[in-house]
């Protein structure tokens, strides 16, 4: 019922909420955090922008952010994004209602009292959150970390090579 790309937005806000102190979190940190590609998360970003759950901002400094009281939004609020309901489903003209069976209601119901009674501020873990941005912490540029130099125990000279002996 829950679908893949639903559980990655749960995810993906667990952990903008988490640096919610850090600022605007942008996909470039995102990504290798997540494990997800940038076009991935911008594809799962913009329906949650359409529906007021993360507010975005261009230009340097800029990222993503949760908007609003992170103990106000609930897990289903976001699920509800990007699934569809069996009362709010929208059908097409052509294809004429199916009634659900009891069952499929009654499972939809217990999953949407499961996770509306969970919000974000209670997957995030504040003792652990950093204030330091990827940015910040990896470089700029994403070098990777300089080798340590070899430094040889042999003398350096003739006048050092007569007091080793």
């Amino acid at each position: 019922m829950i679908s893949k790309k639903t559980i990655n937005a749960i995810e993906v806000c667990i952990c903008i909420a988490g640096q919610r102190n850090a600022g605007y979190v942008t996909t470039t940190e995102l990504s290798p955090r997540l494990g997800l590609s940038i076009s991935y998360l911008e594809n799962i970003l913009k329906p949650l922008r359409d529906h007021n759950i993360v507010s975005s901002m261009k230009g340097p400094g800029g990222g993503y952010m949760i908007l609003g009281d992170v103990s106000l939004i609930s897990i289903w609020d976001i699920a509800l994004v990007f699934e569809t309901t069996f009362s709010g489903a929208s059908l097409s003209d052509a294809m004429e209602p199916v009634e659900p069976a009891s069952y499929e209601l009654g499972l939809e119901q217990i999953v949407k009292d499961t996770l509306s009674k969970f919000t974000l501020s209670d997957f995030i873990d504040y003792s652990s959150v950093e204030a330091k941005s990827y940015v910040q912490e990896m470089g700029r540029f994403k070098f990777k970390p300089l080798a340590v130099p070899f430094m040889p125990k042999a003398p350096n000279s003739v006048f050092q090579l007569h007091m080793s002996f």
